[in-house]
């Protein structure tokens, strides 16, 4: 079988991705990995692959994506790039929030297998989410597989203490009606996701100076943001004193070189634990009361730099009981076995299945979305600005030149004009 599997992150999924790629590629199958966002409905049409494997439905433009690939004959599979919640955290949080968790679009129709982190937010799919129970398969927690590889062991490396800062504030820079991908837009939650954002992100900036300040000449400090969060304000804060990794910079590389993480409430508090690097939680933005203290948490500068001091840079610092609890609670079983769980699951799906597919040469080029026409031209009129949509490759043109966002009106994508003085020094992808 020839299958397409789309990632979401270079610096987080790909990874995952390309180790089930390799799983697959065990079984027989010819596999590609391909970015989603930049160009992934073209990858399609070009391909003509028989399976497509997806990150979560969580927008309208994605919902389109795997309805066409479904109307085409594809076998669609979908793999949660999140491990979702807990049932306590999940029966805790605010409506807003279990539908981001849940995923706000009703795919269901278009998507024949959906691959899962652990049991219990699977029930909660079932329950209260638009998949039906033999759709769903649970695989164990796919982020974590890679740190399992003995390519990726952290090594012996003669430097600075190295403090890595792992951001947590992907909504701060964004529109509100834009921030949190899944929501409706109208939705007055993402304007207190904004708000939250802004003031969790002055907090950090103002501790990061304090400490490069008190302690930039023993000290190396790093700083790495969220997947989906821009780096222009950390640029033009803390780019004079702190390495600024690149947005496509994979959390494993950076962590490699690091003694000890700072973070919100991360995933990346488990994968230094399983690097054996101490973590602090620093200023918790995650909900989920289990994942926000599987490591010390600090509120205080003065908390962070005593704790920061005194770290022992050759041992994790997990709270044991805490990750036993995230093992049977959220993330299912942390292996390393998770794609190779995932890939036997889709083996078995598709063995001796006859796939038909009828897939143009060419992603359809039908105006859907509106929102903006008031906005843009279809076609370029004299002083017009071109805009090249990095979703499905189609252009359109803007009239006025101060604006820096529109929605393609092909795929809906929301396009960003990104500053090329930065995208030029590698701070933005």
């Amino acid at each position: 079988m020839k299958i397409l599997i789309l990632t979401l992150t270079g610096q987080r999924d790909k990874v995952v991705d390309e180790l089930l790629g390799k799983h697959l590629r065990e079984y027989g199958h010819e596999v590609w990995v391909h970015n989603y966002l930049n160009a992934g409905r073209q990858s399609v049409p070009y391909l003509k692959p028989d399976v497509v494997i997806v990150p979560m439905v969580g927008g309208k433009f994605k919902l389109d994506f795997v309805q066409l690939c479904k109307e085409w004959g594809c076998t669609v599979i979908v793999r949660r790039g999140e491990a979702g919640a807990s049932r306590e955290i999940f029966n805790k949080m605010e409506p807003d929030r279990q539908d981001i968790t849940l995923g706000h679009w009703d795919y269901s129709p278009y998507v024949d297998m959906e691959l899962t982190w652990g049991k219990e937010f699977t029930e909660i799919l079932v329950e209260k989410g638009c998949m039906p129970a033999e759709k769903l398969k649970v695989c164990g927690a796919f982020s974590f597989d890679a740190y399992f590889l003995p390519e990726n062991r952290r090594g012996e490396i003669p430097r600075d203490r190295t403090v890595l800062f792992a951001t947590g504030w992907s909504c701060a820079d964004g529109i509100p009606e834009l921030v949190e991908c899944g929501l409706p837009e109208d939705s007055e939650y993402q304007t207190v996701l904004y708000n939250r954002h802004r003031k969790g992100r002055d907090i950090w900036i103002h501790a990061i100076r304090e400490l490069s300040r008190w302690f930039g000449e023993k000290w190396r400090l790093t700083l790495k943001v969220r997947p989906g969060e821009r780096t222009d304000e950390y640029v033009r804060k803390l780019g004079d004193f702190v390495k600024i990794y690149p947005q496509m910079h994979s959390a494993i590389d950076a962590l490699k070189e690091t003694d000890i993480l700072v973070h919100t409430g991360s995933t990346m508090a488990i994968e230094a634990h399983l690097l054996g690097i101490p973590s602090f939680n620093f200023h918790n933005v995650n909900p989920d009361s289990l994942l926000a203290s599987v490591s010390p948490m600090v509120e205080s500068y003065d908390e962070l730099e005593w704790n920061l001091e005194r770290a022992n840079i050759n041992q994790s610092n997990i709270n044991e009981s805490v990750y036993h609890e995230l093992q049977q609670h959220l993330y299912g079983t942390i292996d390393g076995k998770a794609c190779e769980r995932a890939a036997k699951c889709i083996h078995e799906h598709i063995d001796d299945k006859q796939i038909k597919t009828d897939i143009p040469n060419a992603w359809p080029k039908i105006v859907k979305y509106e929102d903006d026409l008031d906005k843009i031209h279809l076609e370029k009129e004299e002083d017009d600005i071109d805009w090249l949509c990095p979703a499905c490759h189609q252009r359109f043109y803007s009239f006025n030149p101060n604006v820096t966002m529109l929605k393609c009106p092909y795929c809906g994508m929301v396009i960003e004009r990104t500053n090329r003085a930065n995208r030029e020094k590698g701070v933005l992808a």
